[in-house]
């Protein structure tokens, strides 16, 4: 494929998400790879940030099953994390490099749209 096609940037090095940490292919696949994390995701792919408890509310699942789940997506940098004052504190989130739109998560080595379609 030439950098002249329409599908590969001109320029990949410039990309927001070239700037991040890369990533596992295997890890991130298998994070996503979840009927119970894909939906998550799709919730913080427009730059919405939560906390284990709401996320565990949204879910309807309990907070120490929905903070295991955000390990593995934090594990294989699908998600970051700034830390509250306790756990349940904690705010979970896909980085602003990696959505170069809404609906949109560029791991390095894909891109996903999430948006329903």
């Amino acid at each position: 494929m030439s950098a002249s096609s329409p599908n590969v940037p001109a320029n990949p090095s410039t990309s927001p998400a070239s700037r991040l940490p890369k990533l596992d292919p295997v890890k991130v696949m298998f994070a996503l790879g979840s009927a119970f994390r894909w939906p998550v995701i799709q919730l913080l792919a427009d730059g919405r940030e939560m906390s284990i408890t709401q996320g565990a509310t949204l879910t309807g699942c309990t907070v120490v099953n929905f903070s295991k789940h955000l390990g593995v997506m934090l594990a294989a940098g699908v998600v970051n994390c700034r830390r509250g004052e306790d756990r349940r504190q904690t705010i979970f989130y896909i980085p602003a490099g990696r959505r170069p739109a809404p609906g949109v998560i560029d791991y390095g080595f894909c891109q996903i749209d999430v948006r329903g379609g």
